[in-house]
């Protein structure tokens, strides 16, 4: 086994995701978007899938765009409050990251074929928000890093770092250390990046009740990790203890990942209506084709109350592999009278469908991991949007639901999301929108992997409660 595979081995296993396998985890990352795509599609969710009847539609139902009837020119701005609760050994920690960015700018213009009634449209779309920033701190009695690198790191003494700082030592069946408990642990972790993308799409009235659509999009974003952690033993619980005379004080570890990503995907979509009492849509999203490039490197230090020097290990590498994700099917259906529009939406992919190519045998191993630990995930929801009587204003609000993408996932796994917002006519064509979307979910990490039986000492539970704000703005012409 090459140096390099050795180095994605001991990345997989001292990382911050899930025991089930950080790359699983970061397939996952492009599975699930959240981006707001438009205010008004916000305010919706996954009840816009029944209306799809502005520049939203390229990415919900490229069909809805000849509803749109005139030319459109749309742009927004959004603002991400996000409040990341951490419970880990019982302790619990808050902290509260802010993000602004360009939700969507685009244009759709009306065309005719003969006698056909037809759109086209362009625009650019921020689909996946990844910027975070949370903490955890505690005591652990039960679990270090030290002792997870003892035993699940390299059995060779020149890659195991816990050896080589004179916290382990060697034996015949590996390496066992004194410091496998009983230490007081901080980390800090921060993500920051996005996915966006440009999306075409045409869309053109077979009948006078059928539309049909269809729209290609390119990829392209960013994801960067870094972890930092610390284990020491501010109860001194060890000082009596030594390895080669190094009494052990601290261990400090700092850990990076960035990721390139680059991808491209289809739309295919069929809108039936029903004069401007109803319309019914539905949609597929072929597979997004991913080519993902990443670098990663890691560093520990250790120091020590015996007053020997400071010793420290690092190791970096990279890494390039492509990843196809499952089909999305979607369907929306929305009734309208008396101003009101009822709205309501589905959308299912097959988790088990995601796969790595092109990569590392260990990396691919995980594609039978993925058929084995993931299931199909769901996302339904429900809204409304009503103009309010004798005034410009448009009021909306939605209430939507994803299931967790793992056969086995804890309490709150699920994602759920409240929108409120509304619009404003500031002019015949020209209408301002905003939306308030209240998001909450948990996930489950793993800090460092330990044995079974002591699994919950090495992970945290993470609570998310992001705070998205958008405004924009819509002129038809």
């Amino acid at each position: 086994m090459t140096k390099i595979i050795i180095y994605i081995f001991l990345f997989i296993i001292i990382s911050v995701t899930q025991v089930r396998a950080q790359f699983i985890e970061d397939a996952l990352r492009y599975t699930m978007p959240n981006g707001i795509i438009t205010p008004r599609a916000a305010a919706m969710n996954v009840s816009f899938h029944g209306i799809s009847d502005d520049i939203s539609a390229l990415y919900y139902n490229p069909a809805g765009l000849s509803l749109i009837g005139k030319s459109e020119l749309s742009f927004g701005l959004g603002f991400t409050n996000t409040n990341n609760e951490t419970d880990f050994v019982s302790s619990k920690n808050i902290l509260s990251s802010n993000n602004e960015y360009i939700t969507h700018a685009g244009i759709a213009i009306p065309v005719s074929f003969d006698d056909t009634k037809a759109a086209i449209a362009i625009g650019y779309f921020l689909e996946d928000d990844f910027n975070s920033i949370f903490s955890f701190s505690g005591f652990n009695p039960r679990a270090t890093l030290i002792g997870s690198e003892t035993s699940f790191g390299p059995r060779n003494t020149n890659d195991n770092w816990a050896y080589l700082l004179y916290l382990a030592d060697a034996t015949d069946n590996g390496f066992v250390t004194p410091f496998g408990d009983s230490l007081q642990q901080t980390s800090m972790i921060s993500e920051t990046g996005g996915l966006q993308n440009v999306s075409g799409g045409v869309s053109f009235d077979v009948s006078e009740y059928v539309a049909f659509g269809f729209g290609i999009t390119g990829k392209w974003g960013n994801y960067a990790y870094r972890k930092e952690y610390s284990e020491f033993d501010n109860n001194s619980i060890h000082s009596g203890t030594s390895i080669e005379g190094r009494v052990f004080n601290r261990l400090d570890a700092v850990q990076n990942l960035n990721q390139n990503v680059s991808g491209i995907n289809a739309t295919l979509g069929i809108q039936a209506r029903l004069s401007n009492f109803m319309r019914f849509g539905v949609a597929v999203k072929t597979p997004t084709w991913y080519q993902v490039d990443e670098n990663f490197d890691a560093r520990f230090d250790a120091s020590y109350k015996s007053g020997h020097q400071p010793e420290f290990y690092q190791y970096s590498g990279k890494n390039s592999y492509n990843l196809r994700t499952p089909f999305v099917y979607s369907a929306g259906l929305s009734i309208h009278g008396e101003g009101l529009t009822f709205a309501a939406g589905v959308s299912y992919s097959d988790a088990t469908q995601l796969k790595f190519s092109d990569a590392v045998p260990e990396l691919m191993a995980l594609n039978n991991r993925i058929i084995l630990e993931l299931v199909g995930q769901t996302t339904w929801g429900f809204g409304l949007e009503y103009d309010i009587p004798m005034m410009p204003v448009v009021a909306r609000a939605s209430y939507e639901r994803t299931t967790s993408p793992y056969h086995m996932d804890i309490a709150n796994a699920n994602i759920t999301n409240l929108s409120l917002g509304g619009g404003v006519y500031v002019g015949k064509n020209i209408r301002v929108d905003g939306v308030f979307r209240w998001i909450d979910f948990s996930e489950q990490r793993v800090n460092f992997p330990t044995q079974e039986n002591i699994s919950s000492y090495g992970n945290y539970i993470v609570n998310r409660m992001p705070l998205n704000i958008s405004f924009g703005v819509t002129y038809r012409y």
